[in-house]
Formats: structure tokens, C-alpha cells, sequence
């Protein structure tokens, strides 16, 4: 028997280079890419995920999404701007209420991925299913960081943990031996 599991994150903040030194872990947005202040100027953007996986067992799950509902998307077209951000597995913990640009935490095993204009308020999902099996495997769960992978990217507006469209894991576990009923009401939120 197969069940749909959908897990609400830990925390999310964002963090970015204009403000290095600030947290934004109460904000009902997190953002990603980068913002252009001029053609030799930018301020990047990086959202940082955490999710508690203790009662998840990797062999019983077939793939895993992560979802994030697309806010807005902050295209400046003069400067050449695209929407690919890539998602990275963060290679040590940090604090979600202190974390900051130049304390956020070193990432690595990037997964890319394309936010379309046609998104905007709607949940996207991407296949994460490397990185959660991999912190399964070697109990190495220090979150996810959501960047733009270069300096060209859109400013993508995504709902935080503080929205009512919150991001979510999406999986579908073969054998169960846990219950998320805490999430019910998360039931309407659609991944596509």
C-alpha cells in the first residue's frame, strides 16, 4: 500500500549579500537570485530550507519533490536576466534565527531548475530525491539552499514557512510506518 506524504519544513529565512550581516527568518517570503541595481551591480539572494526527515526511511521511498509556491518573479530584462536557481544540499547546520549571508553555511550537489512566468501563484515541484536519500543514508540533514548560479538570474519571491502556502516535501512512501495527520491542512495545496 502506497501513501502520499506531505512534510512542512523546520524553518526558512533567506539571506543576501546587500544586507550581510541581517536574518530575515520572520518574513512571509523567502527569495532566491539576485537583484540588479545596475549593469556592474547586484545583490544575491539565497533562501535556506530545513526539514526534520527522523521518522522517513529511505528504502521505502520512491521520488521526493520539494515544493515552493512562486510569490512573484523580478525580471530585469536589461541586464540579461533567466530564471534558473539551483538547489544545494548544505554541507553543515546552521541557526535559522541568526543565520546570514556571511555565516550561511557551505553547500554543495546542486540540482538547476527553471521558474517560468506562467508560475507565479502556483507550487512548483522539483526532484530532490538524491539529496534526501543521501541524508538518510549518511544521517547528514543540514537543509537545503535555494541560489541563482550566476549573477544573471531573476528574483524569484517564494511563500515561507510564515505563508499559508508553506514549502513542502512530497512523497509518495511505499510502506509507511509514520503519520504526518498533523499536515491535513495542508491537503489543498496542489504540487503539479
Amino acid at each position: 500500500m502506497s501513501s502520499i506524504i506531505k512534510i512542512k519544513p523546520l524553518s526558512t529565512t533567506y539571506v543576501d549579500s546587500g544586507h550581510a550581516n541581517q536574518n530575515f527568518c520572520e518574513n512571509r517570503n523567502i527569495f532566491a537570485g539576485s537583484f540588479h541595481k545596475s549593469a556592474c551591480s547586484s545583490v544575491m539572494f539565497k533562501s535556506l530550507i530545513n526539514f526534520d526527515l527522523k521518522d522517513l526511511n529511505s528504502h521505502d521511498l520512491s521520488n521526493i519533490y520539494l515544493c515552493l509556491y512562486v510569490n512573484d518573479i523580478n525580471s530585469d530584462t536589461s541586464y540579461y536576466s533567466n530564471s534558473i536557481l539551483s538547489i544545494y544540499k548544505n554541507l553543515e547546520p546552521f541557526n535559522n534565527s541568526n543565520v546570514t549571508w556571511n555565516s550561511s553555511p557551505c553547500n554543495d550537489y546542486p540540482i538547476h531548475f527553471t521558474i517560468d512566468p506562467s508560475d507565479v501563484g502556483k507550487y512548483i515541484k522539483i526532484n530532490i530525491t538524491s539529496i534526501v536519500k543521501s541524508w538518510l543514508k549518511n544521517n547528514d540533514n543540514y537543509g537545503l539552499s535555494i541560489e541563482a548560479n550566476n549573477y544573471y538570474s531573476s528574483l524569484i519571491k517564494f511563500a515561507s514557512i510564515n505563508s499559508d502556502k508553506p514549502p513542502l516535501l512530497y512523497t509518495q512512501n511505499m510502506d509507511i510506518n509514520c503519520e504526518y495527520n498533523n499536515y491535513n491542512t495542508l491537503v489543498n495545496h496542489s504540487c503539479r
